[in-house]
């Protein structure tokens, strides 16, 4: 069983890292992915994930599939978790429909038809308000009902979303300590908490300096652990859905222990030949793993731009790196590994 949950955007960049994720890694990881909507509707916004999936994820891996930031779609009989769980099954990529206690009773169909071949996922906000369990059990039933789907089939994901700042992370101990008191009502598969604290951007971090920022979703993690609950984060990104910056200035978000340290460059009218600078202090840093650019395949990629051995990529090549080797140090520091 997999022991590691990273909330992954359905985008270029994650693929690309899961593409070239190694081998020891992928019965650790179960990747959940928050599907993006598309301008061209969420048919095709289904159908880009499902491209992207197949060219991308690696043999034996299941992932899970989010698709609560597409609209519902207004015209036709297809709808995009149907289409994404039929090409996968397809495929032969073990899919996990994701079910929201408030999703419409069509949302429910769909989950139900996804998920009889592996079970499913029952993401519930942990984030603000303590549960009322009378309330939260009675939707709980509806939702199993409607999916035909059993708590021990099920991995339940209890979604604290961002924590910001310490004052995020103090208010959400509690919070997540009364949702598992709840949880434990049931026998799920597993429990999971999940969190992030990657700002949205890193606009803010002084250039030519790593800076170190910290991971309050790992801290939150340590602090349940007697729970005996799972880990998930979201990856090396924040966990709204955003369009993104346009050709953001060179930048790398680095995991190492209780941080990710940002390093970002400057536009100064050399395109993003600032990379080079970046990679060559990264490989230097403290914080450069022993095991170097044998770590993952992103760390491979940092190793050839610090020696001026490839091109300088863009945004997406960037978090490509960073995430490919977040999942390879974050699975070793759950101890799944012992890469790191």
């Amino acid at each position: 069983m997999a022991g590691y949950y990273p909330i992954l955007k359905g985008r270029k960049a994650e693929f690309r890292a899961l593409d070239h994720i190694a081998d020891e890694l992928v019965p650790h990881i179960l990747p959940i992915f928050d599907v993006p909507p598309s301008d061209q509707g969420p048919i095709k916004a289904a159908s880009a994930f499902s491209q992207r999936a197949q060219e991308s994820i690696p043999r034996d891996m299941a992932i899970a599939v989010d698709v609560r930031h597409l609209p519902e779609p207004t015209t036709g009989i297809r709808r995009p978790l149907q289409d994404i769980a039929d090409d996968l099954h397809r495929w032969g990529i073990p899919a996990l429909p994701v079910a929201h206690l408030h999703d419409t009773p069509a949302q429910l169909a769909d989950v139900r038809d996804a998920a009889a071949p592996y079970g499913g996922v029952i993401r519930l906000p942990a984030d603000h308000t303590e549960p009322d369990a009378a309330e939260t059990g009675a939707r709980l039933s509806h939702v199993l009902s409607a999916t035909e789907l059993h708590p021990e089939d099920c991995i339940l994901i209890l979604d604290v979303a961002e924590v910001s700042s310490d004052r995020d992370l103090t208010s959400a101990e509690p919070l997540v300590r009364k949702h598992l008191a709840w949880a434990r009502r049931h026998p799920w598969k597993t429990v999971v908490v999940a969190a992030g604290a990657m700002p949205a951007n890193i606009s803010h971090v002084p250039a030519h300096t790593a800076t170190p920022l910290r991971r309050r979703d790992f801290d939150l993690w340590k602090r349940l652990q007697e729970h005996d609950i799972q880990f998930a984060d979201y990856g090396i990104t924040c966990p709204r859905m955003s369009s993104g910056a346009r050709g953001p200035a060179p930048n790398i978000r680095y995991t190492h222990h209780d941080a990710w340290w940002a390093y970002r460059g400057t536009r100064d009218g050399n395109g993003n030949i600032g990379i080079y600078d970046i990679c060559k202090a990264l490989v230097s840093a403290d914080h450069w793993p022993a095991a170097g650019r044998h770590l993952s395949w992103g760390d491979e990629q940092i190793v050839l731009r610090a020696a001026g051995h490839a091109g300088t990529g863009v945004a997406t090549d960037w978090i490509a790196w960073g995430t490919s080797h977040h999942l390879a140090y974050v699975t070793a520091q759950l101890g799944l590994t012992t890469t790191a």
